[in-house]
């Protein structure tokens, strides 16, 4: 008689995501050095292969923080689709201690997002929700028809490698009705990829081509997303076109 042998259960994708995202090095301003910390990880039901997940902060051993840097669904993707996150970054964080931490000035959400750069693979994306309160910036500028890429959320995404097609969604992934969200790609191939740089270089261009509103505090938020435009303009014209 053969041994009854059980074969294990596979990890969900998004878990084994979710682990390589936990207790991972978030490098903040002035050389400041947190940690991830994944405090909860739990199924969507009944959504196969996606997990709510809470991110909080932690550093120098401390508890994490008591508030979340990063709320969302990650999901390892199938069937085609690569793996992607829809997330809500929170710019205030209360650490265990109960003090309140400006986690943007800290560059913490540049850093969290920045690492979902480096664990979400090509063909996937990050979408960020930017219509609850903190990210009032983004929301703005896209009203004032700022290119997603140069927004603040759009540029954060840009700068951590989702450099495909931008999408500034109102209907959230799957069909759920939600807050509005911007959506980053990264390509799946070189040809995409190429395509897509092409297109933000033309888009940005001709953004910085436009007159600032006569609005004064409308003409400050232009004038500032225009200086990120710069910047990854810059980006954009290093990148090698292979």
């Amino acid at each position: 008689m053969k041994p009854n042998v059980t074969t294990p259960t596979p990890i969900p994708t998004a878990l084994v995501l979710a682990g390589l995202l936990d207790h991972s090095e978030l490098g903040g301003a002035g050389g400041a050095v947190w940690r991830a910390e994944v405090v909860s990880a739990r199924p969507v039901r009944p959504r196969a292969g996606w997990h709510y997940l809470t991110v909080a902060i932690a550093r120098n051993g401390e508890a994490p923080s008591a508030s979340p840097l990063m709320t969302g669904i990650l999901s390892g993707g199938g069937r085609g689709v690569k793996p992607w996150c829809e997330c809500r970054l929170y710019p205030e964080v209360r650490t265990a201690g109960g003090a309140t931490l400006d986690a943007r000035a800290a560059g913490l959400e540049a850093a969290l997002v920045g690492r979902f750069g480096e664990i979400i693979p090509d063909g996937g994306h990050l979408m960020a929700e930017y219509e609850s309160p903190g990210q009032e910036r983004t929301h703005a500028e896209l009203l004032l028809r700022v290119p997603p890429a140069a927004s603040y959320l759009g540029s954060l995404m840009f700068d951590a490698g989702f450099r495909g097609a931008f999408k500034d969604w109102y209907i959230s992934e799957g069909g759920h009705e939600g807050p509005r969200k911007l959506q980053a790609n990264k390509s799946p191939n070189s040809a995409a990829a190429r395509a897509a740089l092409r297109e933000h270089e033309r888009e940005l261009g001709d953004f910085l081509k436009r007159r600032l509103p006569d609005n004064l505090k409308d003409a400050e938020i232009v004038r500032t997303a225009q200086g990120r435009a710069r910047r990854i303009l810059a980006t954009i014209r290093r990148i090698p076109r292979r």
